[in-house]
């Protein structure tokens, strides 16, 4: 059989959505090796995976990189200081991928969509490369709601196609002078814009597989190569258990990153509690590397973990307050759990749009305000049906078959299945 190499930063929610699937390759016969950044090789290796890290991921770069202490949003500068950060490790794992893959070459690259070295070197090397990803709607279009927009819902009419059109072209307009500002870097590390037939080289050309909910997306054009396989996700770090504070119960979690929000997360869910008698709080703050089940912060109302493990408690709590990333709104969805989500940064507001749209919970501005807790009480006294329905097309995915079925595609160097 073929041998098959995950190449995926070390969070959680990039890394662990590709378990799944190396374990299906593995079931089928493939050999298979995940890279990844050092704080997760140990974590992989005890889940029983052959891992390793690069030289150029030393030092947690990556996480330094990803986990700002600052607001990024749209801030040209933000984004603009962030990318420099990232163009001084891209050329360096780049390198280290070709030496490592010339030494022993695989016969297939899975990279998820933020490890641009993973593809960069496969082009380098003709290995045919898998893009992984949890966002979909990052990819460019031309019809549809735009994305990074702050969070469009879909607009019927002549007006509506105006606003998408408009919207498309700014984005595309937008990622267009990031290009033209970066392009020694992009030149340094081999990247370009696009390729001759207009797709978009960060991602693969073979076949990008999206690992969330088709019905989850608005009405829009993809790529060719696009196929939905489904949310999946696997925690291989060791149980948990915690003692929960009495229902109804509220599990308010802003994921692994957002370091800058976190900071207030506790006084934010205390002001909150202050206008939600009856409702225990669960702050979930992200922080694997340190999990206990000690409470970190414990009062009459909230009770702070440094970190909750989704897969094996969501089912415990009645709703969600979350920050709108793809691992909580997969994860909510496949428990049935209604959410509030309070985004902040990156594609958030776009997963927020898409809950509210769906009626899978609803959105609010900030977490410690009278809306939020009109809300939060309409998530706990009403009914959600659309949640069943949602969880019931999330159970249909067979997630590892239709993974299998696009390995053998791009192995045959033919487009996936439909």
């Amino acid at each position: 059989m073929s041998a098959l190499v995950f190449v995926a930063p070390p969070f959680a929610g990039h890394l662990y959505p590709m378990l799944p699937l190396a374990r299906a390759a593995r079931e089928a016969g493939h050999d298979v090796e995940f890279l990844t950044g050092a704080a997760k090789v140990e974590t992989l290796r005890a889940a029983g995976f052959i891992a390793d890290t690069l030289p150029a991921l030393s030092g947690g770069v990556l996480e330094a990189i990803a986990n700002t202490h600052e607001k990024v949003g749209s801030n040209p500068f933000q984004l603009a200081a962030q990318m420099r950060q990232a163009f001084a490790v891209m050329g360096a794992a780049k390198d280290d991928l070709i030496t490592r893959w010339r030494a022993k070459r695989p016969d297939l690259v899975v990279a998820d969509f933020i490890a641009v070295p993973g593809g960069l070197a496969a082009t380098v090397l003709s290995i045919p490369w898998i893009t992984t990803m949890r966002t979909a709607f990052a990819l460019e279009g031309r019809s549809g709601p735009p994305s990074y927009l702050g969070g469009l819902e879909p607009m019927p009419g002549p007006l509506g196609a105006a606003r998408d059109a408009l919207g498309w072209a700014s984005v595309r307009a937008g990622k267009d002078a990031l290009a033209a500002m970066f392009a020694r870097d992009m030149r340094a590390v081999g990247l370009t814009r696009r390729r001759a037939d207009g797709s978009e080289t960060l991602y693969s050309p073979h076949a990008i597989l999206a690992l969330e909910l088709a019905e989850l997306e608005f009405p829009r054009d993809w790529p060719t190569q696009l196929r939905f396989i489904g949310p999946n996700a696997d925690n291989p770090e060791p149980p948990l258990p915690l003692d929960l504070p009495p229902p109804p119960r509220v599990l308010v979690t802003l994921g692994t990153h957002l370091l800058w929000a976190k900071r207030d997360l506790i006084t934010q869910t205390q002001a909150l509690a202050a206008r939600a008698p009856g409702v225990s709080f669960v702050v979930a703050l992200g922080d694997a590397a340190n999990a206990s089940a000690k409470p970190r912060h414990k009062d009459a109302r909230v009770t702070a973990y440094a970190y909750v493990p989704y897969n094996e408690h969501l089912p415990r709590f009645d709703a969600i307050i979350h920050h709108g990333g793809a691992g909580i709104v997969g994860a909510a969805i496949a428990a049935a759990k209604p959410a509030l989500v309070v985004p902040h940064d990156y594609d958030q507001f776009d997963y927020a749009a898409r809950i509210a749209h769906h009626r899978l919970g609803l959105r609010a501005r900030t977490l410690d305000s009278d809306d939020a807790a009109a809300k939060l009480r309409r998530l706990l006294s009403e009914d959600w049906p659309a949640l069943k329905i949602f969880a019931a097309h999330a159970a249909r995915y067979d997630t590892g078959a239709l993974f299998l079925g696009a390995v053998r595609a791009a192995l045959a160097g033919r487009p996936p299945p439909p």
